[in-house]
């Protein structure tokens, strides 16, 4: 293929051209719209926000292993591991099956003090349901209570698991909820919670739950002081539960001390959620409960939907029945998922790139959704609209999404994509299924080269860059991957590439997950291949289960296509009347994103012929100071 020289530029070295911004505007409407319109159709959330075994692929657990290496820094209490790739086959040169490890991660499992939640009216005020079209969902809104459940049982579990000595433990305190018999008495901001026929232990454990402040207390016990587990919860002080029981106490609550095991704990909530004919909830509260760990927050603080009571006769949810609920042998792993740095919040910031979109117009992709459809929907308080948008576009981040609009975060996500570069993870590609880059895996390829007209070889920047990460096997230079997720634009002529990029243009290398490895205290690896919850075998029920499931699964799709399909017709009908507004300059994040790319590679020194480029305002300061690469609001969480 022949080439016009790409290394000539015309007028600006980095800012699109007029033409170069509308095109990829319009592409961007197109898609948000057609996102928007699908979304308004659906009366509940797709059936993909359900769908949590696609979390799994080979998802590494939380250890329980005694020697595992763990790190008190700043309060703070952490494991540390890495993850470990193969390089592809290649006949053609001496990195073959090869190893590439990522630069080593903290994984926070100790805070200096338990989180605190907060309800709200305008946090999804009704809860929806799931899309099927075989049956209905539950009533009421009991999200909030559920939450404060799973808050409970992934605590202990960590305890479980970590536990080193008697000081690592759960304790009941002072504080607990007012437990009726029968009938409570109304009061203004005062919710009461039905539990039925229980024991005195189970009634004392929901009485904890639901305290005012801080009715239960777990903890690890490391270098003189307490760390408590990210996931703990408790509810703040303007805020109160009443629970209303069948028989009245034969003991005493106050005299009660133990508390369950995370396994009880289960049972208390899916009895409960049995109960009320609640799965449905019980499913969504516990991918809300997996946002609750504070360093993938962005300082949001934990708001849960007030809750209501039950309106008409229940019904039983089919679909999302206790099979569904994940059992206690893969909390760890979902746990994992959960505190490894960035796995969740780039699974779901991966929903705004599109692959093909370059840096410098990173802008104009996001400006439709982020400026144009997001901010009346907040106004309007549409978070439902803006989960089943987001679910329909990625499938696979689609329970993340719906978990962070229960807790209050989705806010904080939309606000930070506006002005910042979100962080990406290599790993949470593999193991949530969620594209986010192009540094993903899938990408990898054997670049094509391309000639110009005098005859000279180039080869795509993305493509150099993909190869100057994955050969860097002892991870000297590139540990990590660039920080931004969106590709640098034009191409290199192949002499003037780097040494590695040159030798190992033809092999054909890509990234292959292979494990994830804890770091033990006398410095060797722990590997962990992770659980794929697809190699599971199934009993003949649950593949008949599963079979259900899906078939729902492809109706919802048929439904969301016929309501694409009318929308296409509908906007070729209108395409005439159709005005589509200027965009103001913000240029932050194609900046940001065109800093970031570009200082990435520095260490490999600046090729005469781009001197052009970095003579511009966006990159001229980064030679003077290659620290300040740093400036580059770049988030992570």
């Amino acid at each position: 293929m022949l080439w016009k020289d790409p290394t000539k530029y015309d007028g600006d070295h980095l800012r699109p051209t007029p033409r170069q911004s509308s095109k990829i505007l319009s592409r961007s409407r197109r898609l948000w719209r057609q996102l928007l319109h699908s979304a308004s159709f659906m009366k509940c959330y797709p059936l993909s926000c359900s769908n949590i075994e696609i979390l799994l692929n080979q998802t590494p657990s939380i250890p329980d292993h005694p020697n595992i290496k763990e790190i008190v820094e700043n309060k703070l209490l952490f494991l540390e591991g890495s993850s470990q790739w193969n390089i592809g086959r290649s006949k053609r040169c001496g990195i073959d099956n090869a190893t590439k490890k990522s630069r080593s991660q903290k994984v926070l499992i100790g805070l200096d003090m338990p989180g605190v939640c907060h309800l709200a009216d305008d946090i999804l005020p009704t809860w929806p349901g799931f899309e099927s079209g075989l049956n209905k969902s539950s009533s009421g809104n009991y999200l909030a209570i559920l939450v404060l459940g799973w808050s409970y049982v992934l605590s202990a579990r960590l305890l479980e698991l970590r536990k080193k000595s008697e000081k690592d433990k759960i304790l009941y305190t002072d504080n607990k909820a007012m437990v009726f018999t029968n009938s409570a008495p109304s009061e203004d901001g005062c919710f009461s919670v039905y539990i039925g026929d229980v024991d005195t232990h189970e009634c004392r454990w929901w009485a904890a739950i639901l305290a005012t402040g801080c009715g239960w207390r777990a903890s690890l016990y490391r270098s003189s002081r307490q760390y408590y587990p990210p996931w703990s919860c408790h509810l703040n002080s303007d805020n109160r539960f009443n629970i209303l029981r069948d028989d009245p106490a034969t003991e005493s609550l106050d005299v009660l001390g133990d508390s369950p095991s995370s396994i009880k704990a289960w049972e208390y909530l899916c009895k409960f959620a049995k109960m009320h004919h609640v799965y449905d909830q019980l499913l969504a509260a516990f991918v809300a409960a997996l946002t609750l760990p504070r360093q993938g927050r962005f300082g949001a603080r934990i708001v849960l939907p007030r809750p209501q009571s039950m309106t008409g006769r229940p019904t039983h949810a089919e679909l999302v029945d206790f099979e569904r609920i994940p059992p206690i042998s893969h909390l760890p792993h979902y746990m994992a998922l959960s505190c490894i740095p960035n796995v969740l919040s780039s699974s779901m910031f991966g929903c705004f790139w599109e692959p093909g979109v370059d840096c410098n117009v990173a802008s104009e992709w996001l400006y439709p959704i982020l400026q144009e459809i997001v901010p009346s929907l907040k106004k309007e308080e549409q978070c439902q609209i803006i989960v089943q948008m987001m679910a329909t576009r990625r499938p696979s981040s689609a329970p993340l999404w719906l978990g962070a609009a229960i807790t209050g975060l989705l806010p904080k996500l939309l606000d930070i994509s506006t002005q910042h570069l979100p962080p990406i993870s290599l790993e949470a590609t593999v193991w949530t299924d969620s594209s986010q880059s192009f540094m993903d895996p899938q990408f990898h390829r054997q670049p094509r080269i391309f000639k110009s007209i005098k005859g000279r070889q180039f080869i795509r920047r993305e493509d150099e860059y993909r190869l100057l990460y994955i050969t860097d096997v002892d991870s000297r230079h590139y540990a990590s991957p660039p920080l931004s997720s969106w590709s640098p634009f034009g191409a290199v002529e192949l002499k003037n590439a780097a040494f590695e990029v040159q030798q190992h243009h033809t092999c054909g290398h890509r990234l292959i997950y292979s494990q994830w490895n804890w770091q033990l205290e006398n410095e060797l690896p722990l590997y962990d291949s992770g659980m794929t919850f697809r190699l599971r075998s199934h009993s003949r029920e649950r593949l008949f289960k599963g079979f259900r499931f899906q078939m729902a699964c492809i109706w919802s799709q048929l439904r969301r296509q016929w309501i694409r399909l009318r929308y296409f017709a509908w906007s070729f009908a209108t395409r005439s009347q159709w005005v589509l507004p200027g965009v103001s300059r913000n240029e932050v994040v194609s900046r940001s994103a065109t800093r970031c790319i570009f200082s990435w590679a520095l260490s490999d020194g600046i090729r005469s012929d781009e001197m052009g480029l970095w003579k511009h305002e966006w990159l001229n300061d980064l030679l003077d100071d290659e620290s300040e690469d740093g400036e580059s609001s770049v988030i992570s969480g």
